[in-house]
């Protein structure tokens, strides 16, 4: 026997898709369970327990407070009253009866909807100050999502494929989420606060809302697991002058095309010799990458710095500096619309004074190409160390260069379009 009512050792578990919102529907279902012969034994943050017992005609009321924040004293006057508290771990505390002549844990009305405006109130401001700090997570790491999401959503283009769809699915929809429940605490607090309010006789729509809700972010959150292990980014960076030498891509414009005569005297001096053994030359950098994510099939770069011989007084600027990047896009679309931000990024990366107006001027035509630009280092630069940089798009492809050295980067364009 417990409470009044015969119930079996058989447990049957059940999802509860209630928010403290909802505390009201949440009495309605957990009363159209018991009519079912499924009588609550126990509340988890989620899962709930069910012992089945004979169909009652049982009441339950909560109260938008955990278990152990009530005090002791508190919980002995409920159950003095005919109200039983049930265990758990809830954000909430559920009490039961099945006595039907037991009066309400409340006398009455005023004194009810003034203890849960008070705690409700906590949990609202809560909710939004979690929201608010999602919100301004987007903004700080995308550069403007909360103005302008779209915009955001293709800056992320040549960002890790779990990066993308946290912060272009997951956390769009999490911020949905919450701003849902800001909504329904607001209405309920303000239905409270009002003298004809009544309880909330049903529990269906509310609790099949709530499952698609809740549904939708397990599955996201599945879905990241099962691609972060088994759909991993296939990320490559050499890690030896050898292995450099060895990656082949003909989509990039590699330095030995660019400048053939300075590639024979970089490559006649990359090893040296150590203690008789051949060891890569510390005083080059040299090193190739691919990558590939949901938005892009194709990234790949080529780093070049060659330094002068260093000195006790150690290392002066490169003499010679080649950075080739080319992103292969899914679409035309996510190319151009990742463009713009990632030419911002690059130049102030880089050291250049970034404007506007700047990136506007440095723009010019050129046929075959849907967009080129070129800039050189002025004195309001802070002293980049790339000299001259070159952006290009064609359809999917979009190229940028980083150089330093004697030839004019410009006259170069050519030869990457021709890649294009």
């Amino acid at each position: 026997m417990h409470g009044g009512a015969v119930m079996s050792d058989k447990i049957k578990q059940k999802i509860c898709y209630f928010d403290l919102a909802d505390i009201y529907q949440e009495q309605n279902w957990l009363e159209d369970m018991a009519r079912r012969g499924l009588l609550l034994t126990y509340t988890g943050y989620l899962i709930y327990d069910f012992a089945y017992g004979e169909p009652t005609e049982r009441r339950y009321r909560i109260l938008p407070e955990k278990r152990k924040k009530i005090e002791q004293e508190e919980l002995d006057i409920y159950e003095s009253c005919g109200w039983t508290c049930v265990r758990g771990t809830h954000a909430s505390t559920v009490f039961y009866t099945d006595d039907q002549n037991v009066p309400e844990p409340f006398t009455d009305a005023v004194t009810e909807k003034k203890y849960y405006v008070k705690r409700l109130l906590y949990t609202f401001i809560t909710t939004i100050a979690l929201t608010f700090c999602i919100l301004m997570n987007l903004d700080l790491n995308t550069n403007g999502f909360v103005f302008n999401p779209i915009e955001a959503y293709y800056q992320l283009a040549d960002k890790p494929s779990p990066i993308i769809y946290i912060y272009a699915v997951m956390y769009p929809i999490l911020v949905l989420f919450e701003l849902v429940f800001i909504f329904r605490y607001t209405r309920l607090i303000w239905k409270l606060k009002r003298e004809t309010f009544k309880r909330t006789a049903g529990f269906k729509a509310r609790r099949y809302v709530n499952m698609i809700l809740i549904n939708t972010i397990i599955v996201l959150i599945v879905g990241l697991f099962i691609y972060v292990v088994f759909v991993p980014d296939k990320r490559v960076t050499t890690s030896s002058f050898n292995e450099a030498l060895a990656y082949k891509d003909n989509d990039l414009v590699r330095f030995a095309e660019f400048d053939p005569s300075a590639w024979d005297e970089v490559r006649a001096n990359m090893t040296v010799k150590n203690d008789n053994n051949d060891v890569d030359n510390p005083d080059i950098t040299y090193e190739t990458s691919y990558d590939r994510n949901i938005m892009m099939t194709k990234m790949s770069s080529e780093d070049l710095e060659v330094y002068p011989r260093t000195d006790k007084d150690g290392v002066s600027e490169p003499k010679l500096m080649y950075l080739v990047q080319l992103y292969k896009a899914k679409s035309a679309k996510i190319a151009a619309r990742f463009m713009p931000s990632n030419i911002a990024e690059e130049l102030d990366y880089k050291g250049f004074d970034v404007s506007e107006k700047r990136i506007r001027d440095m723009q010019f035509k050129y046929k075959g190409l849907d967009y080129a630009a070129y800039i050189t280092a002025s004195k309001k630069d802070e002293a980049p160390f790339y000299k001259q940089m070159l952006f290009l798009r064609k359809g999917n492809k979009y190229v940028v260069v980083a150089y330093s050295g004697p030839i004019d980067l410009k006259s170069k364009v050519g030869l990457f379009a021709s890649k294009m």
